[in-house]
């Protein structure tokens, strides 16, 4: 009987973590479509004069990556904790991929 009772214990936790790895999956494809879309808001960006200021920009920016943020935090699933950490893992990357867009701005002001 104990036997029994550890195959049904070890069955459990292999379903939760397949459960557990599921919901990962599921939040990461959340967090790939988010930055599918972001990189294509920042690609369609022009540059043209009048500029905004830099900080401006990076306020801009920012206000982007929370209007990301709420949309996408109601696509998460899981427990609480498990969606705060697809939740900062989107943010990370927006940031991450916000970088090399606002580097860009700032060479398009240094060269106005």
């Amino acid at each position: 009987m104990p036997f029994l009772l550890f195959l049904l214990s070890d069955t459990q936790t292999k379903l939760e973590k397949e459960r557990e790895m599921a919901l990962l999956q599921s939040n990461q494809d959340v967090i790939s479509s988010a930055m599918q879309e972001f990189s294509k808001l920042l690609d369609q960006q022009e540059f043209t004069k009048p500029a905004f200021s830099e900080t401006d920009m990076a306020t801009i920016v920012d206000d982007w990556i929370k209007f990301y943020l709420s949309y996408y935090s109601k696509k998460m699933t899981g427990d609480e904790q498990e969606q705060e950490r697809a939740m900062q893992k989107l943010q990370q990357e927006l940031r991450t991929s916000a970088s090399p867009f606002l580097d860009k701005y700032r060479a398009f002001l240094r060269s106005l």
